[in-house]
């Protein structure tokens, strides 16, 4: 089981349909005088549509049945001890102060050479990189994008991706913390850097946006032979993908590190998750370079298969609740964990799990996934749309899970390796 604490998501000080306290730290509402001062010195942006994350399609929690949204807080809030107990928010909230200071100090940031987004290195006051800040209104395809992918009149966090079906423009921060958020439930498994949501000062304005700890590496995948990787990191880095239903896995966004460790020469190190999690209507980019890798069809060691086995989903899914993504892409999630943890209990390779996941050849032909959640939403009820979301949700997922269970009946299993011939 995860750590989370049953009360997480709920606190005395912030409303039922208000993001929880612990969120709130997370994305610095509780600022310092430091901060106050700083921001008197900034005037805001006119130039960018934006719907901020309280108000975003993908952040507003709704009371259904009355199709309320939810008010937006506006004082900030007092921070309960309980966010501490939450895995991975302090190292969080220590991150964006650190970040925020630096961006504060450090005037004009200087943008990266690499990536389609914006994404500017901050470094503390010994002039040593700390983290990699990524504003909103500069990720893929949204209005201020620096390098030229800019969707012209598009609304942050309203706008639907004219490119990433199942995405809406700038809501790749949401899904950058909720990844490290994710793997931090569970020990840290599959490495994900230190991720927090942050408002910080670019020229004259304050945009928000994610920041994740800086890692200091040689190189990305992408410049290394797969054969220098381990089988526990590719398969640690496997795991994390399916449960995110990753849209963008490929080897330049995977860092490796160097290590003294007599098993493997590099530890390899997951980011840009910004394109994780999309709407399960829209299960058609499943991109898995890993699933090319000798590696993938290794047998799972005993700790990744224990590490799967204790997935709670249902937690999951209320830290991404709390987090603000929407119910059709928290439902990807609990369809994508459901067949990880039914598949390996079978004996598949990652290499076979993905492959049900990613599309095949050119991708014109739906995998064998969005053909089972297709067939399951044709079976709900005509008026399932009318329905509390989490009730189409549970309906949905109980018919997925009867026809996981056939599919896996007869889905062959791909040749066994074994790791001594890697």
């Amino acid at each position: 089981m995860p750590m989370f604490p049953t009360r997480i998501f709920t606190s005395p000080t912030v409303s039922e349909q208000s993001p929880s306290s612990w969120l709130q730290a997370l994305k610095g509402k509780t600022a310092s005088a430091d901060v106050f001062s700083a921001l008197a010195k900034k005037a805001p942006s006119k130039k960018t549509l934006t719907k901020p994350f309280a108000l975003s399609k993908e952040y507003v929690t709704k009371r259904w049945g009355r199709g309320q949204a939810a008010a937006t807080p506006h004082q900030p809030t007092r921070v309960q001890p309980l966010v501490q107990e939450v895995p991975g928010v302090s190292a969080a909230m220590a991150l964006r102060q650190k970040a925020l200071h630096a961006a504060i100090a450090s005037g004009d940031l200087v943008l990266t050479k690499e990536g389609c987004g914006g994404a500017y290195l901050l470094r503390d006051d010994d002039d040593a990189p700390i983290a990699i800040f990524k504003p909103r209104d500069e990720e893929f395809m949204a209005p201020n994008n620096p390098r030229g992918y800019v969707s012209h009149g598009a609304v942050l966090g309203e706008s639907l991706h004219p490119t990433r079906k199942g995405f809406r423009v700038g809501n790749g921060a949401l899904r950058e913390a909720a990844a490290f958020m994710l793997d931090a439930a569970y020990e840290h498994f599959s490495g994900v850097p230190v991720t927090s949501l942050v408002t910080a000062p670019i020229g004259n304005t304050w945009k928000e946006g994610s920041v994740q700890a800086f890692v200091p590496s040689e190189s990305s995948a992408e410049d290394m032979g797969t054969l220098q990787f381990s089988v526990h990191d590719v398969h640690k880095i496997a795991i994390l993908d399916l449960r995110l239903f990753n849209t963008d896995r490929h080897a330049g966004n995977i860092l490796l590190q160097s290590t003294t460790d007599k098993t493997t020469k590099y530890k390899m190190v997951p980011i840009d998750h910004g394109l994780t999690l999309p709407a399960y209507q829209h299960l058609d980019g499943a991109t898995f370079d890993w699933l090319h890798w000798p590696q993938a069809k290794f047998p799972l060691s005993a700790s990744a298969v224990a590490h799967v086995q204790r997935l709670d989903p249902a937690r999951d899914a209320d830290l991404l609740r709390s987090l603000g993504l929407p119910e059709d892409c928290i439902l990807t999630m609990l369809i994508s964990t459901m067949l990880l943890q039914k598949a390996v209990a079978a004996g598949y390779s990652l290499y076979d799990i993905g492959m049900l996941v990613q599309r095949d050849g050119l991708g014109d032909t739906p995998s064998q996934l969005e053909d089972v959640v297709e067939q399951a939403r044709a079976m709900l009820p005509a008026e399932a749309d009318m329905y509390d979301p989490r009730v189409a949700g549970r309906m949905l997922l109980d018919l997925v899970a009867k026809a996981l269970d056939a599919l896996l009946l007869d889905y062959p299993k791909s040749k066994v390796r074994s790791i001594s011939n890697l």
